[in-house]
């Protein structure tokens, strides 16, 4: 196990580019792969309300899918992270988007037969929901196995970057798809990326280095190791400050940040009077910031530190979400999100660079599962307690109560050493 001293005197990686990311042939299957799938999955997020009110016409049944979609984090997802150590990472995702590709092509085939129901959409939104917990952590685990570690930065970088133009284009290629072929043409479409997504994979050349296994005597046997192994992650982080610390900021970003998706629609509504055309133009603004952000983290990083840059980035986000909402004039929102967006996309390639680097090989899985479900896993409670406020509480009051909040954070890492001095 890596522990916090190891992590401290890391040199800051002068040569680190995405030229040299990119010049890893696996890490450029595994890149071009992700970029396709995170388009299909924008388009799903359109897709997903548009098939679900069509087969009930009923917003609690929309409720319940979203519910299904957050419910496997809670309950499957530090069990994912044991099954990642201990399988092949890359035949994982393989395996992983082969059955995806399988679920949302089934979806299409169903409702085009005039059989899709409801029951059958949940199953699949929780099924693709429960493989993401192997997903995720396979993914995060795999990736410093793909290029050294001084283009660790800018790999992680090209990730976030594909999540983020996923969710600028597929508005575009949804929209158009969905009006001359319905709504269930774009779950095609998601299945077929999945599909690629796999085949990159597969032709990645990486290959696990053999490992022991421990066979199981019987199944209650098979339970007791997976518990056992699942307590190995948050063993692993007692052991490394830096990688508490990490979590307690994923922690605390989903809890105050996160909310602020629900919110968003509400002050453009009832404090801006505007309609949906000027919620766009925000998004916008936030995609175009997360882009900027993901692509400067890795220089930003490399001359300040990434401890710095990422306590600077909590300290402007902070900042922003305190002013975002005074301003009587439509522009100021913008220019805050846009600037929310750059601190939120530097903000998400540190901490992924920090939970790889901080962490030995064969704990990655664990560990990076233990920060899915506590940084995922918190978001409904985040969304449930700002739903409930919103009714009784001045928005703009919200928006200034979260931007304190996330600026107390930031005095909190202020003071981490182990933060602070992290290249």
């Amino acid at each position: 196990m890596t522990t916090q001293e190891a992590t401290l005197g890391v040199d800051p990686a002068p040569g680190a580019s995405f030229r040299g990311a990119l010049a890893s042939r696996d890490f450029s299957f595994l890149f071009v792969g992700q970029l396709g799938s995170e388009i299909g999955n924008g388009a799903v997020q359109l897709a997903l309300p548009l098939l679900v009110l069509d087969l009930t016409n009923s917003p609690f049944q929309l409720g319940l899918a979203y519910f299904f979609q957050f419910l496997p984090i809670l309950l499957f997802g530090l069990v994912g992270g044991v099954f990642v150590d201990r399988w092949d990472r890359r035949r994982t995702i393989v395996v992983v988007d082969a059955i995806r590709a399988v679920a949302f092509m089934s979806v299409a085939v169903i409702y085009y037969l005039d059989t899709l129901t409801a029951t059958h959409l949940f199953a699949v939104i929780f099924i693709e929901a429960s493989l993401a917990n192997l997903f995720n952590p396979a993914r995060a685990a795999l990736m410093p196995n793909l290029v050294d570690s001084e283009n660790l930065r800018p790999a992680n970088s090209l990730i976030e970057v594909s999540r983020h133009i996923g969710f600028v284009i597929a508005p575009l290629a949804g929209g158009a798809v969905s009006s001359l072929l319905g709504p269930a043409s774009i779950m095609l479409f998601d299945g077929v990326t999945f599909f690629v997504s796999a085949v990159t994979v597969f032709l990645i050349r990486w290959r696990a280095p053999r490992r022991e296994a421990v066979q199981s005597e019987n199944f209650a046997h098979s339970l007791r190791m997976v518990g056992s192994q699942s307590l190995d992650g948050f063993k692993a982080l007692l052991k490394s400050r830096l990688l508490q610390v990490t979590v307690l900021l994923g922690f605390g970003l989903n809890l105050v940040v996160a909310p602020i998706q629900v919110l968003l629609p509400l002050f453009v509504r009832y404090v801006k009077h505007e309609g949906a055309s000027y919620f766009t133009f925000l998004v916008l603004g936030l995609l175009v910031g997360l882009i900027l952000g993901s692509l400067l983290a890795p220089a930003i990083a490399r001359r300040f530190g990434l401890g710095r840059m990422t306590i600077a980035a909590v300290f402007i986000l902070g900042g922003v979400i305190c002013v975002a909402s005074l301003p009587p004039t439509l522009w100021p929102p913008f220019f805050a999100m846009l600037a929310a967006g750059m601190a939120i996309g530097s903000l998400n390639v540190a901490q992924a660079t920090m939970l790889q680097s901080a962490t030995s090989d064969h704990d990655r899985g664990r560990v990076s599962a233990t920060y899915y479900t506590a940084t995922y896993g918190i978001r409904p409670i985040g969304f449930l307690a700002v739903g409930a406020l919103a009714s009784a509480v001045d928005i703009r009051i919200m928006f200034v109560g979260l931007g304190l909040a996330t600026l107390c954070l930031g005095a909190y890492l202020s003071q981490r050493r182990e933060v602070r001095d992290h290249h």
